[in-house]
């Protein structure tokens, strides 16, 4: 089977290229939805004749959801669930609007995040099919249309099906070392608003209501909330408030941003800086804590590396690198995790500088991680499925 996949993915490689092209040419910024749109329109058009059956989620503002079931769905059977998102983070003013193939790498905005993991799951679908595995396999592919803003319409979608599957891929960008990912870190953001009193500087005495001067105490003590050795992190990212130097500030305000491995960090992370917003070190002021953003963390379980060494293991067979990844940034799979499936990320064609005029992508991991993830699956389903 592994030489009938590897020989259809050999075949329509050019092709693979081609649908990346288009896909990486159409914007589609997050808060474009004609944009995303016209992407799941792509993706739709490459799948065509596979024999996923596609439904779409209507959206108002953001661009719609699809979700493509193979044959062997049937209602109540779980099966393996496949994501990946069609937004970018560039928006449509952006000069990194070009795709460019060169001395092995390939160039353009979203070509790693993640329209090239985009790619590599329609063509390791098409694979199956053309290997006549769709039909027996029950496989789910949900192509959101917001995750680069949080996922704020896609994460109860995600979440129903996650709750009702064995296990889950998400083809994010792979590592350049042939990582694949088993953790990600958890986020949450905050902002705090502090009121104080109003004042000339010139009058204000040692005891003035500076809402700046409570802020300043706040940061530093959310700073030392930073553990390394726990690899908690906590940032103090934007500061504002106040009028002009020659007055006291009655509001100011800061954007927090925390990530941590565990839940239980997360939780008394999320505690202590409850704690600090509600005490007031200069009398007269007050603050108001907002929670702004959320992700559980992607914790690495036994079923998570159960699940990564059954990709290693096709990946060793296939002559690829396969290494291990704990990933800082989050991703949809954190909102899978919390399903207790086995859950892995890091499927997609490997690369560096997203989020960046740099981006680009391997261009022969395309191929090769394709052929990756349809193997995976064949074997996921004999062992998960049975």
């Amino acid at each position: 089977m592994r030489e009938k996949i590897a020989a259809f993915v050999d075949g329509s490689e050019r092709e693979a290229f081609q649908l990346l092209e288009q896909l990486v040419l159409q914007p589609s910024y997050s808060r474009y939805k004609p944009g995303v749109d016209a992407v799941g329109g792509m993706i739709a058009a490459g799948l065509a004749g596979s024999g996923m059956q596609l439904e779409t989620v209507r959206e108002q503002e953001l661009g719609d959801q699809l979700v493509f079931r193979s044959p062997a769905c049937r209602a109540g059977q779980p099966g393996i669930l496949l994501l990946g998102h069609m937004d970018t983070v560039f928006p449509l003013d952006s000069n990194f609007n070009w795709y460019k193939e060169e001395a092995g790498r390939v160039y353009g905005p979203g070509v790693i995040d993640m329209k090239g993991g985009l790619v590599v799951a329609v063509f390791a679908l098409r694979a199956l099919a053309a290997c006549g595995l769709l039909d027996k396999i029950p496989i789910t592919l949900i192509c959101n249309s917001d995750e680069e803003i949080g996922s704020p319409a896609s994460t109860p979608l995600i979440q129903s099906f996650s709750a009702g599957s064995l296990l889950a891929l998400v083809f994010e960008c792979g590592g350049l070392t042939g990582e694949v990912v088993t953790g990600r870190k958890g986020r949450a953001g905050f902002q705090v608003k502090v009121t104080g009193k109003a004042g000339h500087a010139a009058f204000a005495g040692p005891d003035k209501a500076s809402a700046i001067l409570e802020l300043a105490h706040k940061i530093i003590a959310i700073e030392r909330l930073n553990d390394r050795q726990r690899k908690i992190v906590v940032n103090v990212g934007v500061i504002g408030g106040g009028l002009g130097p020659n007055t006291v500030a009655d509001s100011a305000r800061a954007e927090i941003d925390t990530r941590f491995l565990l839940f239980a960090d997360g939780e008394e992370t999320v505690a202590r800086i409850e704690e600090i917003a509600g005490i007031s070190t200069i009398a007269g002021t007050g603050a108001v804590l907002e929670r702004t953003s959320e992700r559980p963390p992607m914790e690495q379980t036994a079923l998570n590396r159960e699940l990564f060494q059954l990709v290693c293991r096709e990946a060793e067979v296939l002559g690829l690198p396969c290494r291990e990844e704990l990933r800082s940034g989050v991703s949809d799979a954190n909102t899978v995790a919390l399903a207790g499936i086995p859950v892995i990320d890091g499927m997609g064609p490997t690369g560096d500088c997203d989020h960046s005029d740099l981006e680009y992508m391997v261009g022969e991991s395309l191929p090769a991680r394709t052929k990756l993830a349809a193997c995976s699956l064949v074997s996921a389903w004999k062992y998960y499925g049975n």
